[in-house]
């Protein structure tokens, strides 16, 4: 690689950003990175109708918070400005005039409406359709610009790409999928401006890869068909081409097209599920390339340091939610806790922060965090930490706090223990609710703590019970171990 890396990514504003479309970006981020390159953001909004700016925001906010921030880019500009497609719409034309002049391209006068019609027809005679280039004569195409359309209007021309009479098979090296081979009498003169003045995909496309000067092309597999036309617009303009990289797709777990029916699509929703940028950018790079020590967990500087383009497989990847929990759980597990109540902050927008201090938040998180996935999963795991009740169902209390050896738990815990407790730290209390529950044998220990923590938690599973208790305070749960006595007996004593 003697030239400057140059990649790209280049999303449609007219929806929020895909998941495929996010691999992608993050495929040519880390080649990018790995090789000291550019990653460059483009902005392809030429479908005018189409194109929102809520999404081209979306866009831009799902990259950032994976952490692919580019190099230029229309926010922050760059040398080969202007970034949006639909502010290089001189340039389009500028470029189209000279394939005019060098005789590579030149306007066409059918309607929409006879196109559809000769591509119906081919249907219906089970060939495939290819333009017929009629209007490279000039004299037809003067002839049909005259001719009113079937409607009576005016008959506004496209412009089209000449492709080279035999020019046979055109081949290319692609770095996923070796070589790659098509014909291009199939391909037919193919329309590279359109009757309303804007470009097609592939013509937009091209001349802003050349412009901008990009070295590789890294993209979904569903572009490959593009790759021939492409080629054939860099010879035309006797420009140098990008190599290629087309990469499988992303699959369901049922080896359909990922789709809604499937859950989330766009990044955004996951990361507002309570999935960490940093854990789904993680999965999605495991999602069709593989890094070469084994470790499939890493930041995107040590995933960069080690990618390449040939380790990316051609066969489709399957989107396995089960990995990303697993990935996105361990993150959580191993998160430094002041970063962890950061991120969680939102999730717990309907508890009282303020009842505790830093040092007994984190001590929340870190004693729940265990069996956690996602952080929206947080304020059901946590919320017994919060208020002075919490909700006994009838359920718990009748199995699990009612009855002689529940009800001398309760009593003992409430005069025995809490009477004399020290509460100065969770591993004075640990050693504590130890001592009095071996004093209260024979009663089975499960029968023991599983009733002081239903009683105080309102569950039989949760934090560490002398944790727990540390951080609620003798206050509440003494207030905790009170309502429950009233629950099953009807009264408390002092």
């Amino acid at each position: 690689m003697t030239n400057p890396i140059r990649v790209r990514i280049a999303p449609s504003p007219t929806g929020y950003l895909h998941v495929g479309t996010a691999r992608t970006a993050l495929f040519n981020y880390l080649f990018a990175k790995g090789h000291q390159g550019q990653f460059i953001l483009r902005i392809e909004d030429t479908d005018l109708e189409r194109s929102q700016e809520v999404y081209t925001k979306n866009i831009f906010d799902s990259l950032k918070a994976l952490g692919l921030q580019w190099d230029e880019g229309p926010d922050i500009g760059g040398p080969y400005a202007p970034y949006a497609q639909s502010e290089r719409l001189p340039l389009y034309r500028e470029w189209a005039e000279k394939l005019i002049q060098s005789g590579h391209a030149y306007y066409c006068y059918h309607t929409q409406a006879e196109l559809d019609a000769e591509r119906e027809k081919a249907q219906a005679e089970k060939r495939p359709y290819v333009y017929h280039g009629a209007c490279r004569d000039t004299a037809f195409r003067e002839a049909l610009a005259q001719k009113p359309a079937d409607d009576g209007s005016e008959r506004k021309p496209s412009l089209r790409f000449h492709i080279p009479d035999n020019r046979g098979a055109l081949v290319f090296q692609d770095h996923v999928r070796g070589e790659v081979s098509f014909d291009t009498a199939l391909l037919g003169d193919f329309v590279i401006m359109k009757s309303d003045g804007t470009p097609s995909y592939n013509y937009a496309v091209v001349i802003d890869d050349m412009l901008m000067k990009i070295t590789h092309v890294i993209r979904g597999e569903d572009h490959i068909s593009n790759t021939p036309r492409q080629i054939l617009l860099y010879e035309a303009l006797q420009s140098p081409q990008p190599e290629f990289a087309h990469v499988g797709m992303i699959l369901a777990p049922d080896r359909t097209k990922l789709s809604k029916r499937h859950g989330a699509v766009a990044v955004s929703d996951y990361i507002k599920q309570g999935y960490l940028p940093e854990a789904f950018c993680n999965f999605i790079a495991l999602l069709g390339w593989s890094p070469p020590d084994g470790e499939e967990i890493g930041t995107l500087e040590h995933f960069a340091s080690q990618f390449e383009l040939e380790r990316i497989t051609h066969s489709p990847a399957i989107f396995e939610k089960d990995k990303l929990n697993f990935i996105n759980g361990k993150l959580i597990r191993n998160m430094p806790l002041d970063c962890l109540l950061n991120v969680a902050r939102p999730y717990l927008h309907d508890f009282d922060l303020h009842q505790y201090n830093e040092e007994k938040l984190h001590m929340i998180l870190d004693a729940v965090r265990e069996p956690i996935t996602v952080l929206s999963e947080l304020p059901d795991a946590l919320n017994y930490f919060f208020g002075q009740s919490v909700m006994l169902d009838a359920a718990l209390v009748g199995e699990v706090l009612t009855g002689p050896e529940p009800n001398q738990v309760l009593e003992r815990f409430k005069h025995d223990f809490l009477a004399k407790a020290d509460f100065s730290s969770s591993e004075s209390l640990a050693a504590q609710v130890k001592e009095f529950a071996n004093g209260l044998k024979p009663i089975k220990m499960k029968t023991i703590m599983w009733t002081i923590r239903a009683a105080v938690t309102g569950r039989t599973h949760g934090a560490d019970l002398s944790k727990t208790l540390y951080i609620l305070g003798p206050d509440v749960v003494k207030h905790r171990v009170d309502t429950a006595l009233v629950l099953t007996t009807g009264s408390v004593s002092a």
